[in-house]
């Protein structure tokens, strides 16, 4: 297992892919967090600081799970998983390796993201007047469960990755289920009480403030609730992708 995770770590860290993609998550959470910071007012309500957060934790969610995408479908897709499995002829070894390391890489990528939009937004937002309070219970849960959200969201990456082996349909069918079906989901009346049990209702559930001004389409879970209910849905894509990953022919 240790030699697996030295070389999935050398396959991340010798590409370019990692380093842009952290980029990309790092701009739009920078970029949002700028915008919320320069053009809320104080009569609009709500927290911008926790709604930069919830931006910058959606952004670094998408990433960790296209990261974790590309670690396991860029194998297939470069006809690198031959030698690979050739050199840990144990192939739930291999996935197992890939898992931890996007674990580890979400969790990261989520720290570095959240830290970035706090040290932005806060001192702007302190110097425009809002009353800024990072140990707050509703900022502190919206930190704490945003960084365990991109981390969970690094395995489902490899996981679904795992299961359709294809970069494209991997990458496309993530972006396309979580800023279009489950958003379209949550609006329509007859199926957004299913809502709070999907993965973004979950992921939700995590980063969910107490203010009794905010306005939600539907109940969400109890956060620990809902870290628990996503952490199900990242074991799950990761035991049916190890499981269909050792049983499948390679080509």
């Amino acid at each position: 297992m240790t030699a697996a995770l030295r070389a999935e770590t050398r396959k991340l860290l010798t590409t370019q892919v990692w380093f842009w993609l952290t980029m990309l998550a790092l701009g739009l959470s920078l970029l949002v967090a700028g915008l919320i910071s320069g053009f809320s007012q104080l009569t609009d309500g709500g927290v911008p600081l926790e709604a930069a957060l919830n931006a910058g934790i959606g952004f670094s969610s998408l990433i960790a799970a296209v990261l974790g995408v590309i670690g396991i479908t860029g194998e297939y897709r470069h006809l690198t998983i031959t030698p690979t499995f050739l050199s840990v002829p144990r192939r739930g070894v291999v996935v197992s390796a890939k898992l931890i390391v996007y674990l580890l890489t979400g969790l990261l990528l989520g720290a570095l993201c959240v830290g970035a939009v706090i040290a932005l937004a806060a001192p702007w937002l302190d110097a425009r007047g809002f009353p800024i309070d990072l140990g707050t219970d509703s900022t502190v849960r919206i930190i704490v469960g945003g960084i365990a959200s991109v981390t969970i969201y690094g395995i489902i990456g490899v996981g679904v990755g795992a299961l359709l082996r294809n970069q494209v349909a991997a990458v496309v069918g993530i972006v396309i289920y979580l800023f279009v079906v489950e958003p379209i989901l949550s609006a329509i009346p007859r199926v957004q009480s299913a809502y709070p049990y999907l993965p973004g209702g979950a992921a939700s559930a995590l980063t969910q403030t107490t203010d009794p001004n905010a306005q939600s389409p539907v109940d969400l879970l109890e956060p620990w609730q809902g870290g628990l209910l996503l952490l199900a849905y990242g074991l799950v894509f990761a035991i049916l992708g190890s499981w269909l990953t050792v049983r499948r022919d390679v080509t």
